[in-house]
């Protein structure tokens, strides 16, 4: 690495300052516990260790990474992500030099690929749990034997409740049910009738996580009864995470066929349609891709329709994500739009929200 470094320093060196902003962008999409600070300052400790510049695991990154590995975010797929995007800038600036070299490019993944052995040993199994079963029985801060129902109907006892969690059209649902009565491995609650019709429609229940309960948890719907606001629930599992519960903005799907285009710059600009949207981000689907990965600094215009004006949207973005189907690609971008342009967003969020709540009434009028 060191023989790579001298040759490519002018790459290594520019290159610090945009792998430390997108490491923290990635790392507070995931989580937010951790101040921007305190990420950068671990970011450019990885990134000296990548190069191998006498930089030894901080105790600051230890705790960063058992923090979130307890919180459910899957540590490996994260520094693999973010090991990518360095790989993808260093190889784009190789294609950029008079003499390209499929060595440097060689040595490159090799020497990744040691560095992230090297993390998931020293850091990564240093704080591995034992494997868990689907109904987390082993699970290390519930007492050895108890699963999720028993746990349900100690809550029962105590007359405490849980707290579902729905999206319906980008839009949380969220209310307290009772625990009403339990027969063998279902359980029958009763909630809210919203919270009851975004359950049915989303097809499963989620109860978040609490003092009691330190993952989420997955159920199926066994049967709704809509006169009294009852379910019938079973196969309750824990969820690893959960990102839409920790969205800080409410993100709706939209109601417009919004054409968004994305440019990298004035020469390769991509089309899509608006999936989903919020202050700080958006989705948006496209079958195209034109060179977009993540990590990439865009240019994003689209317009709104807010009551009966159109409002154009030109922001900068940064591309955290790209889901990619069989025919067509997902990207995820956080914007950073103007006071304006916030305020325009903000109302048409909050138009947005009234009508999807609305029509989630009108659905739960048909089963009434």
């Amino acid at each position: 690495m060191q023989e790579l470094y001298e040759e490519y320093q002018d790459f290594f060196d520019g290159f610090e300052n945009n792998f430390i902003d997108y490491f923290a962008s990635l790392a507070l999409a995931y989580y937010k516990v951790y101040s921007r600070e305190q990420i950068r300052l671990i970011a450019h400790n990885i990134y000296k260790e990548v190069l191998d510049m006498d930089a030894n695991v901080s105790a600051d990154e230890e705790e960063l990474f058992n923090q979130m590995r307890k919180d459910g975010v899957m540590i490996g797929f994260f520094i693999s992500r973010a090991m990518l995007y360095l790989l993808e800038h260093f190889i784009a600036h190789i294609r950029q030099l008079e003499i390209y070299s499929h060595k440097s490019i060689e040595q490159m993944v090799i020497h990744i690929t040691h560095f992230i052995k090297n993390f998931e040993m020293h850091v990564c199994d240093k704080y591995a749990v034992q494997p868990i079963h689907l109904n987390f029985d082993s699970q290390s801060n519930f007492i050895v034997g108890n699963n999720i129902v028993d746990i349900l109907k100690r809550l029962k006892n105590e007359g405490k409740s849980v707290q579902f969690f729905n999206l319906y059209k980008g839009v949380p649902i969220s209310h307290e049910a009772e625990i009403v009565d339990i027969d063998g491995e279902e359980v029958v609650f009763k909630t809210t009738s919203i919270q009851e019709i975004a359950m049915k429609i989303d097809d499963n229940a989620y109860i978040l996580k609490d003092d009691v309960f330190g993952k989420h948890i997955k159920a199926d719907i066994v049967y709704n009864n809509f006169s009294n606001n009852t379910v019938v629930l079973n196969n309750f599992t824990y969820l690893l995470n959960m990102p839409a519960s920790q969205r800080e903005f409410i993100r709706v799907h939209p109601d417009i066929s919004a054409i968004v285009k994305m440019s990298e710059d004035s020469q390769n600009l991509t089309q899509g349609k608006l999936f989903d949207l919020s202050i700080n981000g958006l989705g948006v689907v496209s079958e195209d891709n034109n060179g977009l990965f993540a990590g990439a600094k865009i240019e994003i215009e689209f317009e709104l329709l807010i009551g009966k004006k159109k409002e154009k949207i030109q922001s900068i973005g940064e591309i955290l994500n790209i889901i990619e189907y069989k025919d067509s690609y997902r990207y995820c971008i956080k914007i950073f739009p103007t006071p304006e342009e916030e305020n325009s967003i903000v109302r048409y969020v909050n138009l947005r929200e009234k009508e999807i709540i609305k029509n989630l009434e009108d659905i739960l009028s048909d089963y009434r």
